[in-house]
Parts: structure tokens; sequence; C-alpha cells
């Protein structure tokens, strides 16, 4: 039996590791992911998965009403928004809504 200590000893080891180096940053994305998904508001101006560029103009539990271009809105799922614009891609998406598109 004491001979499989070690060997034992190791593999705690292995797993331990193996969950700090693969599970922990997962989790901690996706609590940034769902934190970032639960600050969105009217007026931000974001980008969806498919590449879709809007401003938010409500945000229910599940879904989101961006406008596209003037007069055309969207519903898409709150989970399809990929991510904030900067600065310049919000200045630049505000002259393309002002033109109509």
């Amino acid at each position: 039996m004491e001979q499989w200590l070690p060997l034992i000893g190791w593999w705690v080891l292995i797993l331990v590791l193996f969950w700090w180096l693969l599970i922990v940053p997962q989790q901690r994305q996706r609590r940034e992911r769902e934190r970032f998904l639960a600050s969105l508001k009217p007026g931000d101006e974001v980008a969806t998965n498919d590449g879709i560029c809007g401003r938010i103009l409500s945000v229910d539990e599940q879904m989101v009403t961006l406008r596209i271009a003037e007069g055309v809105d969207i519903r898409v799922l709150k989970s399809g928004i990929l991510r904030r614009l900067t600065k310049e891609e919000a200045i630049k998406l505000r002259s393309v809504l002002r033109k109509g598109g």
C-alpha cells in the first residue's frame, strides 16, 4: 500500500492542476460574460455575433432591440451581443445612422 501513495499523490496533483488551468479560467470567463450582458442598457452601441452593429433601444430579459439604420429596428437574443463598440466605432456608426445607410 505504501508504494501506491506517491502515485496517488501525483494523480491528485495532476487533477488539481488540470482543474486550475482549464476549469477556473472558463468559469471566470462565463461570469464576466454574464456581467457584461447584465450591464447592457439603452443607448449602448454594440456589435452582434453576426457582425451587425447598432444602438440598443430596449433591453428585455432575453431580447435586445437594436436600431441598425434610421427606421430599421431588429430584435436579437441578448446572448447574441458580442461586445460594446469602441468610441471610434460608435462615432462611425452614428454617422451611418444619420445618413440612413
